[in-house]
């Protein structure tokens, strides 16, 4: 902050341009109806589709009745702020570069760093340079040091030696105190740190002595506590020869510490500063402004020091949290240019940033809505109870204590739970610059105001103590929330969003959310007023927006173009009609409803009374749920649940599901001749998925297939039931002549598919009569011939069966009957293969 105190009057009055650009917004993509895919897909987890106009997305509407919401952008922008990010700035420039004084390297040094950084945030930066009168200052290097911060750099007298670019004078230190009592061998050679003594008289008989004894050079200390630097002022002409600077208390107790643990050697030069200064710009365009019309935010800070202060609060936190407050804000598209700039020779009345805002155009002065200056805005020092030091923004004069930028920083404090802003007035600080050109300017700083008092600062001010152990990193993180989201609050867009009934009047005490871009989440846009409206500030963006009656009508406005300031209009819908849901039952499956052949596909069609595309979600356990993109293929063995779901837009649910039973394997056999009876065979069959329907046998080489008795059965057609038998087992005696006979047998499941055939030979004897099993295994259902087999053929055979409902692996059996017994062969074939027709 600068010294003068001097009050100007400003060019002109304060304006906030007009920023309406906007006008009611239309969706820029169409609205998805939903339909059948053309090919089949299976179930996949995919993005859920947009419910079409007027309805709201179920997310949105959801949002609202839960209060589950994501930070608004100016809260958004508060909780990205790394306090630890702004500290790191102010050390960098405060501890590694030290003291800036306008025109020297370190000045160029700390400007070339904001210029990286600001190109690292998509920053287009220039810089501006111009005349400035030149410092004068000794640095000094000392051979050993202490880690807490302290400056080096001295103030040199008027008219002592200058080594300007010259080597160093490089000397060992010797401390004599008050100077009243040395030798010159003590201090011959060597750079000699006396206590400054008030009286001109005194320096002037002290210098005239060490000059006389050889020292090398003088360092008087200060006994000041507000650590300001002794003023060796106009050296006697004895003096000239040597280097003479002045150091501060703080200084001149550093040296005294180190020299207390050894001995210490100084390099030292003294010189004079160049005369030209710098800005840094940083310029960040408006999204889409070609024609340079869009509205303007500076934000600024100047980054020099003043001699031999490290300037850690004045101004390298001013820097710091300008920088952070950049980071920020260029992750958003604004439809407002962002100007940063750092503002070189503050210190030497204000320069910097009077070249640069005397550079604009009355155009752009015009579009300009703010600048926002920061300067000491990050002290650790608490005041006293008296003069608490507490955040303030500061306009040039009192009435300008309402302009823009002041508004905003007040509404964003206020927001973010700060509660009202302290506002009073002052210059001394670059805000002058663009108010006395026309452009509504503050400053803000931790400081004491008031009107009668002015300004107290903290005790560091302009001192070799302005260190960075005096800045506060959480004061810091205050300040970037206060005055980085501020100068972001005005330069988003205001959107207002119009609800209207179904009726088409205003619907006032409706809940708004919006969503956009790659927000994961809804953001509150408030409750509607007696007008119907609501208003929300958004960046450029394309944004989703639900409304919420507390009758439960609804509505939404989708794909909404957020450029400037932006109108949304939004009907509301009261919807007290559910859904309708068809699923489609493809051809192929038989009487029993079972399907042989795999996959089956499956669409789902959807309908609603007032929602064009109601959102359908399907699920195979009723439990976890994904978006419908099309038909669904089911291939699993057994039954197959399929699940829909479908809500309109107005919250109603259907939810419905369908069995779908597949079973593509054959059913397995075998048989047996009984030794004990010629002709009697017992065969055992399985199938898991669909169960056994029916057993059937027939003579070779031309018998006609027969169904198999089973006594606890009767006859009775396919059917497929909740729990059908995956086993049968059954006894009985074939019909046979005289001779040698050779019979098959085969199973038919539920489904329709033919076991392989079991083969069963018998040697020549007596004709043998049919009975009945003796040990029968009783089915669940029975079946039917199958293959134009028959229940009545010659001998009464009954034909019974029974179904299962599980895949059972085929098996190979192979059963050989020797020696008065009958051969039994079971072949396994595939299940392509299954259906044997004899």
């Amino acid at each position: 902050m600068h010294e003068h105190h001097s009050h100007t009057s400003p060019a002109g009055a304060g304006r906030s341009p007009g920023r309406a650009r906007g006008g009611a917004v239309t969706p820029r993509r169409a609205l998805a109806v939903l339909g059948a895919a053309a090919i089949a897909v299976p179930i996949a987890f995919v993005p859920a589709m947009a419910s079409a106009a007027p309805y709201a997305p179920a997310d949105g509407i959801a949002a609202i009745r839960a209060g589950d919401y994501l930070p608004d952008y100016l809260q958004e922008f508060a909780g990205q702020v790394d306090d630890a990010a702004v500290f790191e700035h102010v050390r960098h420039l405060a501890v590694d570069i030290g003291p800036r004084v306008a025109g020297t390297n370190a000045e160029l040094q700390a400007s070339a760093y904001v210029q990286g950084k600001l190109d690292s945030y998509g920053f287009t930066t220039r810089t501006e340079s111009f005349p400035v009168t030149a410092s004068t200052f000794a640095n000094v290097s000392p051979s050993r040091d202490i880690p807490t911060q302290v400056s080096w750099q001295y103030r040199p007298a008027t008219n002592a030696l200058f080594t300007g670019d010259g080597a160093p004078v490089t000397a060992e230190v010797v401390d004599i105190g008050d100077g009243s009592a040395f030798t010159p061998e003590q201090v011959a050679g060597k750079f000699v740190l006396v206590t400054f003594s008030s009286t001109t008289a005194v320096r002037t008989q002290q210098l005239t002595d060490l000059v006389a004894a050889g020292a090398a050079g003088v360092i008087f200390g200060a006994t000041n506590p507000n650590n300001s630097m002794a003023n060796p002022a106009t050296v006697p002409a004895a003096a000239t020869g040597i280097q003479v600077v002045g150091a501060s208390l703080m200084q001149a107790t550093r040296v005294r510490d180190l020299l207390a643990t050894g001995p210490l050697t100084i390099s030292m030069t003294t010189e004079r500063s160049g005369t030209t200064s710098t800005n840094v710009i940083g310029v960040r365009p408006a999204v889409g402004d070609t024609d340079g019309t869009a509205p303007i935010v500076y934000i600024g800070a100047h980054i020099d020091s003043v001699v031999g202060s490290p300037g850690a609060s004045d101004n390298a936190s001013g820097v710091g949290i300008m920088l952070e407050s950049a980071r920020i804000m260029s992750q958003y598209s604004l439809d407002t240019e962002i100007r940063v700039g750092t503002w070189g020779a503050e210190e030497k009345g204000i320069v910097g940033s009077k070249v640069h805002a005397q550079s604009l155009t009355p155009e752009e002065i015009d579009r300009t809505v703010g600048a926002w200056n920061m300067d000491m805005a990050g002290t650790a020092y608490a005041g006293t109870p008296e003069r608490p030091m507490e955040f303030w923004g500061l306009s040039l004069k009192p009435e300008g204590m309402q302009n823009s930028v002041l508004n905003h920083a007040d509404a964003l404090s206020e927001h973010t739970n700060r509660g009202p802003l302290n506002r009073g007035n002052v210059a001394r600080s670059d805000h002058e610059s663009f108010q006395n050109v026309g452009i509504d300017a503050a400053v803000f700083s931790w400081m004491f105001w008031s009107a009668d008092s002015s300004i107290v600062l903290e005790p560091t001010y302009h001192q070799t103590s302005d260190t960075i152990d005096n800045v506060s990193q959480e004061r810091m993180g205050i300040s970037t929330e206060i005055i980085g989201g501020s100068a972001f609050r005005a330069s988003l867009n205001t959107v207002t969003v119009e609800v209207e009934d179904a009726a088409g009047d205003p619907a006032a005490g409706v809940s708004v959310a919006m969503k956009c871009d790659a927000d994961e989440g809804w953001r509150e846009v408030g409750e509607t007023a007696a007008s119907g409206a609501a208003t929300v500030l958004a960046p450029d963006a394309s944004c989703d927006f639900a409304a919420l009656a507390a009758n439960g009508a609804l509505g939404g406005a989708l794909d909404q173009v957020v450029a400037g300031d932006t109108d949304v209009q939004l009907a509301l819908v009261h919807d007290t009609t559910a859904p309708t849901v068809t699923f489609d039952m493809p051809s192929g499956a038989n009487a029993a409803g079972w399907y042989a052949t795999a996959p089956v596909v499956v669409g789902i069609d959807a309908a609603d009374d007032l929602d064009d595309a109601p959102d359908v979600e399907v699920s195979r356990n009723g439990t976890d749920w994904s978006p419908y993109t099309g038909p669904v293929e089911l291939s699993d063995e057994g039954v197959n649940q399929l699940h829909a779901r479908v809500t309109d837009g107005g919250g109603g649910v259907t939810e419905e599901a369908r069995e779908y039973p597949i079973d593509t394997v054959a059913p397995t056999v075998s048989a047996t001749a009984n030794a004990a009876t010629r002709g009697s065979v017992t065969v055992e069959s399985a199938d898991a998925t669909s169960g056994v329907a029916a057993v059937e046998y027939r003579i070779l080489p031309d018998g006609a297939w027969t169904a198999l008795p089973n006594a606890a059965a009767a006859n009775a057609s396919l059917a497929r039931v909740a729990a059908p038998a995956a086993t049968d087992s059954r006894t009985a005696t074939l019909p046979l002549g005289t001779a040698a006979a050779t019979a098959e047998v085969r199973a038919v499941d539920t489904a329709g598919h033919t076991s392989q055939t079991a083969t069963v030979e018998f040697a020549a004897g007596p004709e043998t009569e049919p009975t009945t099993p003796t040990e029968p295994t009783t089915p669940t259902t029975p079946g039917q011939p199958q293959d134009g087999g028959s229940a009545s053929q010659p001998g009464g055979l009954a034909n019974t069966g029974g179904p299962g409902v599980f895949g059972y692996a085929a098996f190979v059996a192979a059963l050989l009957l020797v020696g008065g017994g009958a051969l039994v062969i079971a072949r396994r074939r595939l299940a392509a293969d299954a259906r044997n027709e004899g």
